[in-house]
């Protein structure tokens, strides 16, 4: 049975949950369906900008919250098992149409083999609720995934060639699509989606999706 941290980016395309997850420079690497129907930035509008810039959170008194070197988001990448997990918090932000937004926000930060490749996925829903089923699963990947080694950032890696189907998955992936949705949006099968992801694990050298999809947008592939 394949590890839960290796279906990071699965369990978020299955569980409707609006996620979204930045990569070691708080660049926002994923964005879902879900996070697009809650706050309308679609995810070609928003994937590779810095978190602050899209989401320009405030605190419940109006003070800037989010901004350049998120210090939440270090704390998460840099917890381990002695320490407590980042706690549930409140976001004020502002949707696209330009209505305030209440959001409840659960922060995991799922470690790779390759320290840059690291990413801290955010569950987001309007105003506090039960945590849904999902999140207890993250936190589980989160706490089996390899511990990272810092600093989190690496000199480049060598040129990888992709093909352009391969470039098209790993932007579907990035989008939060699943393997079915990605199959019926290329008119392909799904086995031929899961041969593809496998070439891309392959070539870009990294054993998860989502550190695939992190690697793309840090050299710029996608």
């Amino acid at each position: 049975m394949p590890s839960p941290v290796r279906e990071a980016i699965d369990l978020l395309s299955k569980s409707g949950e609006a996620a979204f997850a930045i990569d070691s420079t708080d660049r926002i690497v994923y964005w879902n369906k879900g996070c697009e129907t809650l706050l309308g930035f679609e995810a070609q509008k928003v994937l590779g900008k810095h978190c602050f810039d899209v989401m320009g959170g405030r605190d419940v008194n109006g003070n800037v919250y989010c901004f350049r070197n998120c210090p939440v988001a270090d704390q998460a990448r840099q917890s381990d098992e002695d320490d407590d997990p980042v706690k549930p918090f409140f976001l004020h932000v502002k949707d696209k149409a330009g209505v305030e937004r209440n959001l409840h926000v659960s922060m995991f930060a799922v470690a790779a083999v390759r320290p840059a490749l690291s990413a801290v996925i955010h569950v987001v829903r309007e105003n506090e609720s039960v945590p849904a089923p999902v999140e207890k699963e993250l936190a589980q990947a989160a706490a089996e995934a390899p511990a990272a080694r810092w600093p989190m950032t690496t000199g480049p890696g060598n040129a990888v060639e992709l093909t352009t189907r391969e470039k098209e998955i790993l932007r579907c992936l990035a989008e939060g699509m699943s393997t079915s949705a990605i199959a019926e949006k290329l008119f392909i099968a799904p086995v031929t989606v899961r041969n593809h992801v496998q070439s891309i694990l392959q070539k870009l050298d990294v054993h998860t999706k989502l550190a695939a999809v992190v690697f793309a947008y840090r050299h710029q592939l996608i």
